[in-house]
Formats: C-alpha cells, structure tokens, sequence
C-alpha cells in the first residue's frame, strides 16, 4: 500500500540497524532514515503560513524615451589614440593648399543683360518637359527634395526659386541644372540607381556641351547651380564613402573666382548662389583641417584599408568675395580661423604676432552684430528663427577658437556664459540643420540635461525636415562624450577631434 493510500505516517523510525524494529513489529516497510519533506494538506491552517499575494503590477516604470549613450570596446580602443600623446598620431592641423586662380580680366560693373535674363526668364515645364517622368521628378523637386538643399545666410526658400527659374531656360547650361535636379529627386523620391545614375551623368554632359561656345556669366552661374546640386546629390548619397562632393565644391568655388562672379553688383538671387558655395566651401575647410585619409585605428585590421587617400590640394585657397550681412562675416572670419590656428609643436605657436592675431579674430567675431534689425532684409530670408541661427553659429565659433587655441585664451567664465547661452538657444530653436554648431557645441555638453538637449534637437530636425539625415554628426557626437566620460582631463582638443573625425569617417565629412 503506498503512502497516498494509507494516509500520512504516524510511526517513527527508531533507527535501529540493520532494520528499524518499529517497522518490523508493525509490518510496515521501512522507508528509511532521511529527512522527508512533507506539505500541509489543503485548509490544514496550523501547518501552513498565507503570505500577502504579489501586486498585480510590477512597480517599475518603463520608460521608452529613455536614451542611453554606450561605450563599445571601438571606443576603449580609440581612447588610447585619443589619449596618447599628440606626436604619436599625427592628426594634427593640416597646412592650407595656396594654388593661383587665373580670372578673365576685370569684371563688368554689374549684372549682364543675359545674366539678368536668366533670373528672371523660365518657360512652363510642362512646355520644357515633354517626358511624364521627367515632370513628375521635377514636380517633386520643387515640392519636397528641393528643400534637402543646406545653406547659410540665404535660407533654403530662396535657393529654390533662385534655381527653379534657372532650371526653366532653354539652354544647354540650364539643361545642366534641370538634369541635376532631376536625379536629385529620383534619388530622394525611389532612389532607383539606374535612373539616378543616368540623369546625373546626363547633367555632367549637357555641363560639357555648354562649354562648346562662349562662356559668359550666365553660363558660369548655370555651372555653379549645376555643380551645386550634384554635390547636394552626392553627400547625401555617397559620402561616407567618397569625397566627391568635395571636387563639386571647388569647382564651382573656382568657376565663381574665375569668372570674377563675386565682384559683380549682386541681386539677392544672385548673392543666394555665391554665398551657397562660401558655406559649403568653409564647412569644407574645417572637415580638411581635421580629417587624415588612411588612418588606422586598428594596427592591421583589414576592414580600415579601404579608407580613401584624398589630397587637398584639389581645392584653391581662395573664396567668394564681397559678400555682405552677418552670416557671411562668421564665415569669413571662420575661415581664417581654419587657415590660422596651429597645433603646439609649430614653430609660430610661441610668437606674440601669433597669439595677437588670434586676439584680433576673437575680437572680431564678438564684434558681429547678430540681431540688428536690418538682418533678415540683408540676408534674404524670411524665418523669424535665422537671427538665432546666426548667434548660435557666432557662439560656436567662438568656442571652437578657444579650444583650438591649445591655451593661448583660458576657459573661462567668458566660455562659460557662451556655452550656457548656446545651450538655451539649441533648446529654443524647432529645428536645427547645420552639423557645425551642433558638433562644436555638443562636444562642450558634460552633463546630462545638455546632453538631452543635443539629442532632443537632433531628433526634431530629422522629424521635421524629411531630407535631414544627421546620423553622422549624432554618432562623432556621441563618440565625443565616451571620451570625455572616460577620461576629460588633459585630452587635446585637435588632437581628440582629429582621431575621431578620422577613425569614423572614410572620406572626408560633409559637415554641411
């Protein structure tokens, strides 16, 4: 008979060897001498103990904003580069390339008669545009992808209508333009290869057959919107891994200087052109300043050999003059900045005339006026939030020229009151879609609410603007503050933003 058949055991083994004699009297088989465990029968309330029942819901609050920066065994690695001394890596400031620009003689006093008439000249385009396809795609150019275009000083709107009008004239030079914007927008609205492919190259060709005649400012305008817009095209479809978009931005840097475009009596539309090329070629300018090609974080690993070997020397050191209002101002004196600032280890980075002139830039940049009321006649645009836009940029200037200034001007309260007044306009602003402040200032956020604020911004650009990818500039951002976190005490500035601009990009970044 089992034990669930006869009931519970009342009798206790004696523990006599070799068998238990209480067993033996009693006929029972002895079950032996261990410890047996045993459960209260159901409602037995003297052998059992009722505990509280757990709560329904857990007490822990999820929260799915939460946003966590990680720190990978890539960033242990890049912080031994970061942190060693700067003679070990060299990513140290690159000299500026001075190449000579040939121009065709002296300017004429103000805009030419066909320059005149290409800005304010354009055909229907359904009249231009025979091919569905080709109409749909500029359709869609005008209303969506246009706006993926990034410039400063002359916002976004104008450029648009600047380069629709271009666009519409029937000329080999516009051709160009409305080909470039085709595959523009066949990259943003499919993004089918073939067909962005073959409208781009036929835009490089119609560029070509333009060449064919005389080459007036018109047609120099058109080749600067055309090159433009292909380098719109290709940092936004191939530039973690090629700097091509480079080579449009000198090029038509270089067209500007040549054909004197700069000296002319500028219109606004004709200002929005030139002044596009000066903010790409200035953002250039810092990407060259702190990226190296081929460099290797990892001795030996394969996968980093494929890291593209540029020379800057493609580029003239030179830029579109004559450009007015205080965005422009910024630019010209940033660009100094990038031309000036030297590492330690130079030789000219103990003189007096050295640590003057830096003086005199900072002096200059304090100096620009960024909310005068004239401003937003001046720049041609219209967004009531451009005057921030512009101190956000003046304030980014000034910090970077402290830090890159490797101590010749101490972190000091001045640093202090720009970043914390940076950091109320970041949080003020709806959107924001220039990498430049965002990287120089986020490299100056330490605790978390700043931070947050980086990120919260970054977040409703890209919601907001729906060609605005700055995934990049989040990512070097965020690889800034492991290194911070790791260890902020000491770490070179240039030395730090070279290793990281280097290690995370292929070719040179699109910073714009």
């Amino acid at each position: 008979m089992s034990q669930t058949q006869r009931g519970y055991r009342k009798v206790l083994c004696d523990r006599t060897l070799p068998a238990c004699t209480r067993c033996v009297l009693s006929g029972r088989t002895c079950e032996g001498y261990g410890t047996r465990l045993s459960w209260p029968r159901e409602n037995d309330a003297r052998r059992s103990m009722i505990g509280p029942a757990p709560p329904e819901q857990s007490g822990a609050v999820v929260r799915p904003d939460l946003r966590l920066v990680n720190a990978s065994s890539w960033d242990i690695q890049l912080h031994g580069l970061v942190a060693a001394p700067t003679g070990h890596v060299d990513v140290s400031l690159a000299a500026p390339q001075r190449l000579p620009v040939q121009t065709l003689g002296t300017p004429p006093s103000g805009p030419p008669q066909a320059l005149q008439r290409l800005l304010n000249t354009s055909i229907p385009w359904t009249d231009l545009l025979h091919d569905s396809v080709e109409r749909s795609l500029f359709e869609y150019f005008v209303h969506e992808a246009s706006f993926s275009i990034t410039t400063f000083g002359h916002d976004a709107f104008k450029i648009r209508e600047t380069l629709i009008r271009m666009a519409l004239v029937n000329t080999p030079s516009s051709t160009a333009i409305l080909k470039s914007a085709l595959a523009l927008a066949s990259f943003h609205r499919d993004n089918p290869t073939s067909q962005t492919t073959g409208l781009k190259i036929s835009a490089l060709r119609a560029l070509a057959a333009s060449t064919g005649g005389t080459i007036g400012p018109a047609e120099s305008m058109c080749h600067v919107a055309a090159g433009m817009i292909l380098c719109t095209l290709e940092f936004h479809q191939t530039s973690a891994v090629s700097s091509h978009w480079l080579w449009y931005v000198c090029g038509s840097k270089t067209i500007i200087k040549t054909a004197r475009l700069d000296e002319m009596t500028q219109t606004i539309d004709f200002t929005a052109l030139v002044g596009w090329v000066h903010y790409c070629d200035v953002m250039a300018r810092f990407s060259l300043r702190h990226w190296k090609p081929n460099f290797n974080l990892f001795e030996g690993d394969p996968s980093n050999v494929t890291f593209e070997a540029f020379k800057p020397g493609v580029c003239a050191d030179v830029q579109p003059a004559n450009l007015v209002g205080p965005p422009h101002e910024i630019l010209y004196v940033l660009s100094e900045v990038f031309d000036t600032v030297v590492g330690p280890s130079d030789a000219r980075f103990e003189t007096e005339d050295y640590r003057e002139y830096l003086k005199v830039l900072e002096w200059r940049l304090r100096s620009i006026r960024t909310t005068e009321p004239d401003n937003q006649v001046m720049i041609g645009t219209t967004s009531p939030d451009f005057s921030t836009v512009i101190e956000l940029f003046q304030l980014a200037a000034l910090v970077y020229l402290r830090r890159a200034s490797a101590g010749i001007f101490p972190v000091n309260s001045f640093h202090d009151q720009w970043v914390d007044r940076a950091f109320r306009l970041i949080a003020e602003l709806p959107t924001c879609q220039w990498p430049f402040p965002l990287f120089v200032l986020g490299c100056e956020a330490h605790t978390d609410e700043q931070r947050l604020t980086i990120l919260d911004c970054i977040a409703r650009t890209e919601g907001s603007l729906r060609f605005r990818n700055l995934e990049p500039v989040k990512r070097i951002i965020q690889a800034v503050w492991v290194q911070n976190d790791l260890f902020d005490k000491g770490l070179d500035y240039v030395h730090k933003l070279g290793v990281i601009l280097s290690s995370t990009f292929k070719a040179v970044p699109a910073l714009i």
